[in-house]
């Protein structure tokens, strides 16, 4: 595995020192040559960051020892990178007099008006995805409150049902209970003749 980190380590060396060899030739070139060795530069950049990537993700399945080593390097490679964009901003509007065209003065503002634009579309995205999440939880909201009071309604409406259930129950009792003070009216005078009728037949 660790092979493998050298050779990622070899085409990382090789890369940024073509991108420190080119960044210094921009500021002595101008128009189309200096476009294009810009548009070198930020490729060779794009691979360079794409390697220590890579390195990040191999990392991961080394040793103990090896992950502190390497992760070590990979610190200072993202450092160094971030001064090489840095130097390339600078080559950019550098020329060996250190005096700007007109040409590139605009392009400059048009990169950055280009910028400002692409920030303010990104921005507008954001706040229209959280526009978008928050009546998500509104219409979710809602919909919890109906049916919490649809649970509500239930729930009365059972008690209600239970209620009267009751009530009608209690009824019955009343009802069972007179009915059964009656039937036993009706047994004891029932034996109450039947006694008197014994004693006259004596």
């Amino acid at each position: 595995m660790a092979s493998l980190m050298e050779s990622f380590e070899q085409q990382y060396a090789s890369l940024t020192a073509d991108i420190t060899g080119k960044t210094g030739k921009i500021p002595n070139l101008t128009g189309l040559e200096k476009k294009k060795m810009v548009l070198q530069v930020e490729k060779h950049m794009e691979e360079a960051q794409e390697l220590v990537e890579q390195m990040e993700l191999e990392i991961r399945t080394l040793t103990a020892a090896e992950q502190l080593k390497y992760r070590n390097h990979v610190k200072n490679y993202l450092t160094e990178l971030k001064q090489m964009h840095k130097e390339l901003q600078r080559a950019k509007i550098a020329f060996c007099d250190e005096v700007l065209t007109r040409e590139e003065l605009f392009e400059s503002e048009d990169t950055s008006i280009a910028e400002d634009k692409q920030r303010l579309l990104d921005n507008t995205e954001r706040l229209e995805r959280s526009s978008r999440k928050l009546q998500a939880g509104y219409g979710l909201a809602l919909e919890t409150e109906q049916i919490g009071a649809d649970v509500l309604n239930s729930l009365y409406s059972q008690r209600e049902t239970i209620k009267k259930s009751r009530d009608r129950l209690r009824e019955t009792d009343d009802d069972l209970g007179k009915s059964s003070r009656i039937l036993s009216g009706m047994i004891r005078s029932t034996v109450w003749r039947g006694q008197v009728v014994r004693v006259l037949d004596l």
